[in-house]
């Protein structure tokens, strides 16, 4: 399948996609950055460091690539806070440098080299991208996938509900949850209630938490 692309500015500055001929984006039109970095660093990252200090290795999985944006501030952050991280995502349609040389994150977060070594690095191999982040990307629906090795943090950013609603269901939910170790974390910016019941009954326990601008809630889910 071939997907056509349009850059949009959001309010904070930062850029999204939207996907031609369809209301879809990848992240909020309120502002990109700002969103992950509230729903996906602070509520998740930062979140389950905080609450695990003694954890050496951070395993992060994440549904969907995208843009990289979710990679770039977890690398940014897993230097800042000298914390190792190994992070693995699944795309099914990952970008071209056609699309993602354009995007400004790069710019605004001054990490130029780093958002090239995300995207141009190559898929399915674990590969360093900086001496804290080591990222591996492979080319798979979250369907197909096969976990080998249980993770302590999700990020699950997939297309909204109404968009792709096969990612949202209870046998989804429960294969993240099989994924996690005890105590582990999975983080989204949807918080509708087929979500939160999905979740919970997968086994989760679900909170909702405040969201970034322009957004009331959103879902923490931890495996207790």
């Amino acid at each position: 399948m071939i997907r056509k692309y349009e850059i949009v500015e959001t309010a904070d500055g930062s850029h999204t996609l939207k996907l031609v001929d369809t209301d879809i984006t990848f992240h909020s039109k309120k502002g990109a950055i700002q969103e992950s970095l509230h729903v996906f660093i602070q509520s998740g990252f930062d979140y389950f460091a905080r609450e695990n200090p003694t954890e050496k290795v951070v395993k992060i999985f994440e549904v969907g690539l995208g843009t990289g944006l979710n990679a770039l501030l977890t690398a940014k952050a897993a230097r800042k806070k000298n914390k190792q991280v190994v992070y693995k995502a699944v795309d099914l349609y990952p970008l071209g440098g056609d699309i993602f040389n354009l995007l400004n994150y790069p710019q605004i977060l001054d990490e130029i080299e780093l958002y090239r070594a995300v995207m141009q690095t190559g898929w399915e191999q674990l590969i360093y991208v900086n001496p804290f982040f080591k990222l591996q990307k492979i080319r798979v629906g979250l369907e197909q996938y096969t976990f080998t090795e249980p993770q302590h943090i999700i990020y699950f950013d997939a297309f909204a509900p109404e968009d792709q609603e096969e990612m949202w269901t209870e046998p989804i939910c429960k294969k993240m949850f099989d994924a996690l170790e005890s105590r582990g974390v999975l983080v989204t910016y949807c918080s509708k209630s087929v979500v939160r019941r999905a979740l919970v009954s997968a086994g989760f326990m679900v909170e909702k938490i405040p969201g970034p601008p322009g957004k009331r809630e959103i879902v923490r889910a931890i495996k207790s």
